[in-house]
């Protein structure tokens, strides 16, 4: 697992943000057997990936880009590219976009790619917040629903929220967040 530093000052060296952070691929093989199988939209993994993911690539080379209206950051591994793009300045976010190579499933089995984004230090009381189809951001809690007391059976899929536009996670010591 590589991990990279990225650092951004906004207004000169009093106005600095610095975090270490890994950038990892993985799978789940999906469930093919008899009754519900993972699909289009449902994620529910095999047996053998029920506790896990497993390693599908990872980031181990980048290139920085500085340009007057964005700063790109390319992370390459050896079967994924990721572009990280930052626009004039960090209030509009950050977008992240993945080319994935071609997957083997000569196998017959299928295999869901997930990214996974690792943050030392980071107090985020197992809590993060996800966009609700471009219209609000909701707050989600590991292994937690607000409405009912959740019965924990399939702990990935039961966390397992798809992104359509934005995710991000806050250090609840510092109140820093990472988009």
């Amino acid at each position: 697992m590589n991990t990279f530093q990225f650092s951004y000052c906004n207004d000169g060296p009093s106005d600095c943000f610095s975090k270490s952070f890994s950038l990892n691929y993985n799978y789940y093989e999906s469930y093919q057997a008899d009754g519900q199988q993972s699909g289009a939209y449902i994620f529910r993994p095999s047996q053998r990936t029920l506790s896990g993911s497993i390693a599908y690539d990872s980031a181990i080379s980048g290139k920085v880009f500085i340009g007057k209206n964005l700063l790109q950051i390319q992370l390459y591994g050896a079967k994924t590219i990721t572009s990280i793009r930052i626009y004039n300045d960090m209030t509009n976010g950050i977008e992240v976009q993945t080319f994935v190579d071609s997957i083997n499933v000569a196998d017959g089995q299928g295999k869901e790619i997930v990214m996974v984004v690792q943050v030392p230090n980071m107090n985020t009381n197992k809590t993060f917040y996800t966009d609700s189809m471009g219209m609000e951001m909701q707050k989600r809690i590991l292994n937690y629903r607000p409405t009912w007391n959740l019965q924990v059976t399939q702990p990935v899929s039961g966390n397992y929220y798809p992104v359509q536009s934005t995710i991000y996670i806050e250090d609840i010591t510092n109140n820093e967040t990472l988009a």
